[in-house]
């Protein structure tokens, strides 16, 4: 297994990454973790949102992106998603939750290597659920459960469903978790043909929701989607993580800059 290296003592700014939610599409976040690996970027604070949780909640456990790039190209998606028809939601997708257990070795969120928050919604208090302790693969299970889709997930009197409901990009949490520089990954690829099924309606309609932010909460934001791509398109991982790799890396240098300018103030 590809483990990330043992991290020093911190020396300049802390560097908080922000993983937004969008299906597949969250292969773009592999290609933002290779980048910032070839240029020895360290991440001292991560959040997720839906994907973006279980990409954070990942990396967090020692993961690095060679062994999230095998995840995603090698697991049979289909056998994990099977459709049981509930009147919640479609997938109940517990072969997803058992392996994000697996890979993650049974972690609580607060035995993770470094610092880890994951972003839920309650459909029953109608708030925003931010994970900061418990079963990590649970947390992420509840920030995946896109609404009509996958079956929510009941903790105790909450409802939990997909975290971009309310905050698909959490570069807030990020900022809050006392990180110096906040960096988004944002992977909103808009579309304006006429949605065909009710999955498509459902995912258009996240998709509007999750297109606002406050850009203010963060530093950079990258946003890879240079071309509209299906949250549920296994044929699209290989370019999505490309156009990670490739936003990364033309936004390096302003990275870089942003860390050494914090760097002088510290």
């Amino acid at each position: 297994m590809a483990l990330l290296p043992e991290r020093e003592t911190k020396q300049g700014p802390t560097i908080g990454v922000a993983f937004g939610g969008g299906g597949l599409k969250g292969s773009a976040h592999i290609g933002v973790l290779q980048a910032f690996e070839e240029n020895n970027i360290p991440i001292d604070y991560v959040a997720g949102t839906s994907i973006g949780s279980a990409i954070a909640a990942l990396y967090a456990s020692g993961y690095d992106w060679r062994k999230m790039d095998i995840l995603f190209n090698e697991f049979n998606l289909d056998s994990l998603l099977k459709v049981r028809p509930s009147r919640l939601g479609m997938v109940p997708a517990t072969g997803y939750t058992e392996l994000i257990r697996t890979c993650v070795k049974g972690k609580l969120i607060e035995e993770m290597d470094i610092p880890l928050k994951i972003i839920a919604v309650d459909l029953v208090n109608w708030n925003k659920i931010i994970f900061d302790k418990g079963d990590a693969a649970s947390a992420v299970r509840a920030s995946s459960a896109v609404p009509g889709v996958f079956t929510p997930v009941k903790m105790g009197k909450m409802l939990l469903t997909d975290g971009g409901v309310l905050d698909n990009c959490p570069t807030g949490v990020v900022r809050d978790m006392g990180a110096d520089i906040v960096i988004g990954i944002d992977l909103f690829s808009p579309s304006h043909n006429e949605p065909k099924t009710f999955i498509d309606v459902i995912i258009r309609a996240l998709d509007i929701s999750s297109s606002v932010r406050d850009p203010l909460k963060a530093d950079i934001i990258l946003e890879p989607m240079c071309e509209h791509v299906g949250i549920l398109d296994k044929r699209s991982i290989g370019l999505c993580r490309q156009m990670g790799l490739v936003e990364a890396r033309e936004k390096m240098n302003e990275i870089k800059a942003l860390i050494e300018a914090k760097y002088k103030l510290l």
